[in-house]
């Protein structure tokens, strides 16, 4: 697998500097403003800190924020920028910040088997180079199940090295929150609540960019659009789907895919995310993005997350983008093997989940090489749902059941259904420590966490 910056290496090979275009907006969210007057450098602030929000009417919601808004502000990037965050904690209890997806040295990837956790008024600077275009998003790895959940992410944008300046973006951060009619959070307590452990923490109150009401805009006909997708919930599957335009997958986790693609409707995990190219059609009166749920009659609910009025003054041809899309996929023949069994033990409210028959206090580190072709076979054995998450690497999902899997694009979570088993493939092409873990955060919790070391 070949990720090396082509278009960054092309423009420094040019004579004199070359002008950098601005990045796009990425509309619908707040932004991280930019402190570093530096083309390749990106300086942020972040804060975590407790605030309030209202969710439901006539109440209110003690949240913990970055920079006192949920989700946190878009912090957006060009591919080979050094990013640096300069993070203070202004919780009461410790924190880390992880970034989702990005192929990062481990000893920035914020979890607590390298990092010390940041106490309490204490500051800690992150800084790397994002070295792949695409959506992710950042979040703690300390208790995360409890400050995920009550507001601790944002999105991260990577943007091309030359981004299409006449395709506006738009970023949709996809949340459920557990509460009760006062506005007040369910409980905490994983130790002691056998729904929690077992099912994880599926919210009643469907949130899009830190709101309950559907975010609201105007598209104009013909005119093709981007629209970035993450699941943030701490447990529950999204499925999505878009009305009144027409539509297509252009990107997963690891950034485009080689062949867009369309479907009826799209699955996001947890953790999990999408880039959609739409397209509004000039014979409806709306365009919605909707969340679609299935009931109990076989049939689906629908939750619409945006809506968008038509806006006739500059319409499109229709035409896609020209996107810079990669190559198709070839793996290269693997010469090692990686394997993974996702199970549970105890019962009642003492539920423990477990990988390779350990929880994370028991467990002992893979080991692999790295920069080698490498298959990953990842076994459910307990017939529940896991969303696996590997840091630091992309993979391919090559087989589900024994079938080839027509899953495009490089990842790095995907979902398994009960007694599945999914082969992956990766070239493990950033050495160092990763953590790899259920992404329903209440099963982490209770020990479905393992390390994977890229010797």
């Amino acid at each position: 697998m070949s990720r090396s910056l082509v278009a960054l290496a092309l423009l420094s090979a040019c004579s004199g500097t070359p002008e950098l275009l601005p990045l796009p907006a990425v509309e619908g969210l707040q932004a991280l403003p930019d402190l570093d007057p530096a083309d390749d450098v990106v300086e942020v602030e972040l804060v975590a800190a407790p605030t309030r929000v209202s969710w439901l009417d006539g109440t209110t919601t003690d949240v913990w924020a970055y920079n006192g808004v949920v989700p946190g502000p878009v912090l957006t990037a060009r591919v080979g920028d050094t990013v640096r965050v300069r993070f203070t904690n202004d919780l009461t209890e410790p924190t880390t910040i992880h970034w989702h997806g990005l192929r990062i040295p481990d000893v920035m990837d914020g979890v607590p088997a390298i990092q010390d956790p940041i106490q309490p008024g204490e500051t800690f600077t992150y800084e790397f180079v994002v070295p792949d275009a695409g959506t992710f998003w950042y979040h703690p790895h300390v208790r995360g199940h409890e400050q995920i959940e009550r507001g601790l992410h944002g999105m991260l944008v990577v943007h091309e090295a030359e981004p299409l300046q006449d395709v506006p973006q738009r970023g949709f951060v996809l949340d459920d929150a557990l509460l009760d009619d006062s506005g007040a959070w369910y409980t905490f307590d994983v130790d002691n609540s056998h729904p929690l452990q077992v099912h994880g923490r599926n919210g009643n109150v469907l949130l899009v960019n830190g709101q309950v009401d559907p975010v609201e805009g105007t598209v104009s006909p013909g005119v093709a659009e981007r629209w970035r997708l993450v699941n943030t919930a701490n447990a529950r599957n999204l499925w999505v789907q878009v009305e009144g335009a027409d539509w297509r997958v252009v990107g997963v986790d690891g950034g485009l895919v080689a062949e867009p693609y369309t479907a009826e409707r799209v699955l996001l995990p947890p953790g999990r995310r999408f880039d959609l190219e739409v397209i509004p059609k000039g014979s409806v009166d709306a365009v919605q993005l909707l969340v679609a749920l299935p009931n109990q009659t076989g049939g689906w609910d629908t939750w619409p997350m945006f809506e968008a009025g038509l806006d006739w003054e500059n319409p499109g041809t229709g035409a896609a983008p020209a996107w810079s899309l990669p190559e198709p996929f070839t793996p290269e023949p693997t010469t090692q093997d990686v394997e993974l069994e996702f199970d549970v033990e105890g019962g009642g409210a003492n539920i423990h989940w477990t990988i390779n028959g350990a929880t994370w206090e028991e467990h002992q580190a893979i080991h692999a090489t790295g920069h080698t072709p490498t298959r990953i076979v990842v076994r459910e054995l307990s017939g529940a749902f896991h969303p696996f998450h590997l840091h630091g690497q992309f993979f391919r999902v090559i087989e589900r059941n024994g079938e080839p899997a027509d899953e495009p694009g490089w990842q790095d979570t995907v979902l398994l259904n009960g007694d599945d088993e999914v082969v992956l493939y990766s070239e493990l092409d950033n050495p160092g420590r990763w953590m790899t873990h259920c992404h329903i955060l209440e099963h982490a919790e209770r020990g479905m966490m393992t390390e994977l070391v890229v010797e």
